[in-house]
């Protein structure tokens, strides 16, 4: 087992906390842009997957569900596998949405503790120097 690295540790300033919280308000614009973009990607998957299941389902080559033949499980596998790329890609979609929002979420919670952070900091510059009376 190794030791943890050591971190150096560089005291903050109010000058150190208020760049870092300009820098997370871009980041937080940044990622609601990104954000609504993936959210635009999704729908548009979606819709892509959809309209494949709908055309697969219809389909004259669909095998029709009947007494002695096709099964309902044999049809929806069917059309399934005729639009399996399309449900990948919405999948995808999916999971980039929900990436892009994590990275908000964190995003937000680092503002929060900076935020903190900033309060801490400026009480212990104003309280420097004033000692006991």
């Amino acid at each position: 087992m190794t030791a943890p690295e050591q971190v150096e540790y560089a005291p903050l300033t109010p000058v150190s906390v208020e760049r870092k919280l300009r820098t997370l308000v871009n980041s937080l614009t940044n990622a609601q842009s990104a954000l609504a973009e993936v959210r635009d990607a999704e729908v548009s998957a979606k819709h892509t997957f959809e309209r494949a299941h709908r055309g697969a389902l219809l389909s004259g080559e669909c095998p029709k569900v009947s007494r002695g033949g096709h099964t309902t499980a044999e049809r929806d596998a069917w059309v399934e596998e005729k639009c399996a790329a399309e449900r990948e890609a919405y999948d995808l979609a999916e999971a980039r949405r929900k990436a892009a929002e994590d990275h908000l979420r964190t995003l937000r919670d680092q503002s929060v503790i900076v935020a903190t952070l900033a309060k801490s900091v400026n009480l212990a510059y104003s309280m420097a120097g004033t000692g006991e009376r």
